[in-house]
């Protein structure tokens, strides 16, 4: 399942969240973000998570806040901190083991 964000709050809320919260930049110009994204809300999904989109073009000053200067870009968040940041390449094999060790740690 996915979520479009249209603002900073409510990017901000999601990042202090005492859950996960997968937060994927991407842009309607770009393919690589297109292809990538099923696959990265199948991943999600299995585990029960959600991914949560900021479109890069439309809230340049999202991405900016962000540090989000290429796409496609990952971040994840859990309780105000980024646990896991994968920007211009998104590797799904090290994105499920590095879910894996942080799940260890949070549960």
């Amino acid at each position: 399942m996915e979520q479009l964000i249209n603002s900073i709050d409510e990017l901000e809320e999601l990042k202090s969240a005492d859950k996960l919260n997968f937060i994927y930049f991407k842009n309607d110009r770009c393919s690589v973000c297109d292809s990538l994204l099923p696959q990265l809300q199948n991943l999600t999904e299995e585990w029960g998570e959600e991914v949560h989109i900021v479109d890069c073009f439309k809230y340049p000053d999202i991405a900016a806040q962000n540090l989000v200067m290429s796409v496609p870009a990952l971040k994840v968040y859990f309780a105000g901190q980024e646990v896991i940041s994968m920007i211009r390449f998104v590797d799904l094999a090290k994105l499920e083991l590095e879910y894996e060790r942080i799940k260890k740690l949070i549960d």
